[in-house]
């Protein structure tokens, strides 16, 4: 992959939209490229995680067990808990078909962090966007849920 793809793939997420062309291609040069094959495990939930990932091509679905979280597409990522605080894996993730990743270790993303306050803002961005939309998958749960059968009549 050229490095101007990965330049573009990180320049397309939210996090590093506004981050200067010099460091993005300083970051681009740290990026280890992953592929997956449909129905490969990128990772399991309570792996430890200390790196995140961008979408360059294809598909991940993030699950716990068989309830699907969210489908993941190109130009997403995903892992970004992990690369923040190092915890486990809060949830699995899996290719729904043939993909392509690239890896950001922790390290990297701390040091771009800290030179650009750009950054610290989209991340907290996408942060927020995914707690809304769990919070939305929430609430719809809760909705569905059929109501307790009524007491039978004297």
């Amino acid at each position: 992959m050229l490095l101007i793809e990965k330049v573009l793939t990180l320049r397309s997420s939210d996090i590093f939209s506004n981050t200067p062309e010099t460091e993005l291609v300083e970051l681009a040069g740290v990026l280890e490229e992953l592929y997956l094959n449909p129905n490969e495990n990128l990772f399991q939930k309570g792996d430890t995680g200390e790196c995140m990932y961008f979408i360059y091509k294809g598909k991940i679905r993030i699950h716990d067990e068989e309830l699907t979280l969210a489908v993941l597409e190109e130009n997403e990522i995903l892992g970004e808990l992990s690369v923040l605080d190092a915890e486990t894996r809060s949830a699995s993730a899996t290719a729904l078909q043939e993909t392509i990743l690239l890896k950001l270790e922790q390290e990297p993303f701390y040091d771009i962090m800290m030179a650009n306050a750009e950054v610290l803002k989209g991340i907290l961005k996408t942060l927020g966007r995914r707690l809304r939309l769990m919070d939305a998958k929430a609430k719809q749960a809760e909705t569905t849920v059929a109501a307790p059968a009524g007491q039978p009549s004297l």
